[in-house]
């Protein structure tokens, strides 16, 4: 008789061991980190009575600095999506109906107006569902406006289409999540594959890992490793929401989409303590609608911010000894919403190097103090230089051609609604002359011990010769103008610009603006022809050899000169 093939036993549980080196992008690792802190999330509040019960969550049986080890069921699986996806109905009140959608209400409330007098206004009263998010609500329990950020990311970016919130509805009207059963059904034939020593691929949804489609345009299906895939769901518990400002000619912020910034976590062990930690050190001052350090100007910030938290966070831990980090980089996505498609602004990687976080310190302030440069053109050109490694100034040059003249020397037309951009550049320039000091006191102690030592640590920077020549000449002929002599107002050899009268300011402010807008329209040698006949016409008290720099880097560095003049014509208006 024939031999009956015995019949494979049902698979109740599947183990996945996952590993940081086998993920293919920064969103399957900072996915893994979020399946492990909503499992560790799960496991608390069902210590504590739950929900959820402790036997519908998935078993994490190991976790090291670069895997982790996880025992599915089909109950825990359920378990862990009907957590994930955890909504509720609120009520929302709106300005204006919303097209194709009859409100449930109309209520009239009070509301202050611009005087601050209370004024009766109609709203429109909906339901929406409302993303819980347990594993945040911890350590974001008393930062709400955190959450609120997150939720309106969720639906506005991976969840933009209506039709992908069907998860959050599910577990909002009391049903169990229907990506509990789909994943599980997946990962019983991920272990039928594995049994093959085979793989099992699934199509990747956009509403999972950004920039996805289930079909490119030459009709190739997007697919994925069906375990890697399921930790696509959980990346936006471990990515950081920032809301970019973008600044309009009249100087108003308005903002556009929002920034994400995804670790690419190389330490999941440490990773996973540091998070929750950074997360409950967030600051509750708000900017508009958004927490005041959500606010940036440029993308790549959103990156240095996520670093300089958990940089911070180590520091505290490590005291003074050197700083790990458990992130390889932090990439950043700048989304945003235009009609029904979700346009990329822009995306970047920054990894940590040594002294990158110091100087971004120096440029947005240090915790607890506050910021040194405010104004976010001059910011935002300090970043640029930051990130791609150049001399402070350059990223200036296309902000200073490219935005109005009243940007930059203060006047009338100065937007008021804007930290000033001249405090900025004169704080900067008083930054460099104070570094430069500090470098000549080191030389001179050197050469009083070595008469070789090398001088270079004595010369003053061209920077500071440019700006030096600008406000000699601005003074001068502002003492000129005016009728105003500054030598009388000089007390212990300095002068006490509080008693000069604000008719010497006045002039020299109209003056700097005049030849700023002049020296902003020329060029190369028309540039160098009219920097000479206009600085060197006042008595410039400078060395021979200061005197060679400038005339070499007006030869050599034309456009670099340009933009430390029109800075220091700023810095001195």
């Amino acid at each position: 008789m024939a031999k009956t093939k015995a019949k494979a036993e049902p698979i109740t549980s599947v183990t996945l061991q996952y590993d940081l080196f086998e993920l293919p992008t920064a969103q399957h690792k900072a996915g893994l980190a979020g399946l492990v802190l909503q499992l560790r999330s799960m496991e608390e509040r069902a210590k504590k009575g739950g929900p959820p019960v402790l036997d519908a969550v998935p078993s994490l049986e190991a976790i090291t600095t670069t895997s982790a080890t996880i025992t599915f069921a089909e109950k825990t699986v359920q378990g862990l999506f009907d957590d994930l996806y955890a909504a509720e109905v609120v009520e929302v009140a709106v300005k204006s109906k919303w097209p194709g959608k009859p409100p449930k209400d109309e209520r009239e409330v009070e509301e202050p107006d611009a005087d601050g007098k209370l004024r009766k206004v109609k709203r429109f009263i909906y339901d929406v569902t409302q993303p819980c998010g347990h594993f945040l609500r911890g350590p974001l329990q008393d930062k709400d406006v955190w959450l609120k950020l997150w939720r309106a990311m969720l639906w506005a970016i991976p969840r933009g289409n209506p039709q992908t919130r069907k998860p959050f509805e599910e577990c909002a009207g009391g049903k169990p999540c229907g990506e509990g059963r789909v994943v599980w059904k997946e990962l019983v034939k991920v272990e039928e594959a594995r049994r093959k020593h085979e793989f099992y691929t699934t199509e990747v949804a956009g509403s999972l890992w950004l920039g996805a489609h289930a079909l490119n345009a030459e009709a190739i299906p997007f697919e994925g490793r069906a375990e890697q895939n399921l930790l696509l769901h959980f990346w936006p518990l471990t990515t950081q929401i920032f809301v970019s400002q973008q600044i309009d000619s009249d100087g108003l912020g308005d903002f556009l989409g929002y920034v994400l910034a995804i670790p690419e976590v190389s330490d999941l062990k440490n990773f996973v303590i540091d998070y929750p930690l950074m997360l409950s050190q967030l600051g509750k001052d708000m900017r508009a609608y958004y927490p005041t350090e959500a606010v940036i100007h440029l993308p790549a910030q959103g990156a240095l911010a996520f670093l300089e938290h958990l940089a911070r966070l180590a520091q505290q831990k490590a005291e003074k000894q050197q700083v790990r980090y458990s992130v390889g980089s932090i990439e950043y996505l700048h989304l945003a919403k235009i009609g029904n498609n979700i346009k990329t602004m822009a995306a970047g990687r920054i990894a940590p190097r040594p002294n990158l976080l110091e100087h971004y310190q120096a440029i947005v302030g240090c915790p607890g103090q506050p910021p040194r440069f405010r104004n976010p053109l001059f910011r935002r050109a300090l970043m640029l230089s930051l990130l791609d490694d150049r001399e402070w100034y350059e990223p200036m040059a296309s902000i200073l051609a490219d935005w109005p003249a009243p940007f930059f020397v203060v006047g009338e037309k100065t937007p008021r609604n804007l930290p000033w951009f001249f405090l900025d550049a004169r704080q900067k320039f008083q930054d460099l002359f104070e570094e430069h000091q500090g470098n000549l006191e080191v030389y001179q102690a050197m050469a009083a011990v070595d008469p070789t030592a090398p001088r270079a640590l004595s010369e003053t920077p061209p920077s500071l010769l440019v700006h030096h020549m600008v406000r000699t000449y601005l003074n001068e002929k502002a003492e000129a103008k005016s009728g105003i002599d500054l030598e009388k107002f000089k007390e212990g050899g300095k002068i006490n610009w509080e008693k000069v009268p604000a008719a010497f300011g006045e002039t020299k402010r109209k003056l700097a603006e005049s030849i700023f807008l002049e020296f902003r329209s020329r060029r190369d040698q028309a540039f160098i022809d009219r920097f000479v006949g206009t600085f060197c016409s006042a008595k410039q008290y400078l060395t021979e050899r200061e005197f060679c720099v400038v005339a070499d880097h007006l030869m050599q560095r034309t456009d670099d000169v340009k933009t430390l003049t029109l800075l220091a014509l700023s810095a001195n208006s």
